[in-house]
């Protein structure tokens, strides 16, 4: 198991689960570099001070995994000078008009009929495959940038959790992170509000 080690990021307040992926083991012994590649949910609330912070990171590209429906509902994200903003928008594993409406109209009746016994965890589950086998195209353009000039990078979608988590993983698969500790870090998303 890899060591557990306090969190010295900000709290941002108005960016949901941001954190630097930097600090973790490879297989060969080697640690992903600080202050290179960073995760978070969407930017569009960040505040003066947020947008403050995430310029002293020296960002060259943000990449925003959210889909237009997502943007017109939280906000585009706040412009940071210098920083090249990269859209590829990948499926939100609760994607679909009717869902939100569902969830939007408080049916609780409709969203349990769709969503217990197991229909929730296979929704995500399938959601999160497509993700990885549907969206190579996506997932190649964002390691290819990173290798050729994108760094430092930021990666996000609305919440930070899901479409930036995988991607987040497949970055770090590629750079030969070890996979328990790629899980840790996906799992640290659920402590974050």
């Amino acid at each position: 198991m890899t060591q557990q080690v306090p969190s010295t990021e900000p709290e941002l307040a108005g960016v949901r689960n941001f954190r630097d992926v930097g600090g973790l083991p490879t297989v060969d012994g080697r640690r992903v570099r600080q202050g290179m590649l960073f995760r978070s949910g969407h930017l569009a609330h960040a505040t003066g001070e947020d947008a403050a912070f995430l310029t002293t990171l020296g960002l060259h590209t943000i990449f925003d995994f959210r889909n237009a429906a997502d943007q017109k509902l939280e906000g585009p994200d706040v412009e940071l000078p210098g920083v090249r903003n990269v859209n590829l928008p990948l499926s939100d594993p609760a994607d679909g008009a009717e869902f939100w409406k569902m969830v939007r109209d408080g049916d609780l009746d409709q969203l349990r009929a769709i969503l217990s016994d197991g229909k929730g965890a296979n929704r995500m589950i399938a959601s999160y495959r497509a993700i990885i086998t549907t969206r190579t195209a996506e997932h190649s353009q964002v390691l290819h940038a990173l290798v050729e000039d994108s760094v430092p990078a930021l990666m996000h979608c609305a919440a930070g959790k899901d479409r930036a988590g995988l991607s987040i993983a497949v970055t770090l698969l590629a750079l030969g992170v070890e996979r328990e500790a790629i899980v840790d870090d996906y799992l640290k998303s659920n402590a974050k509000h």
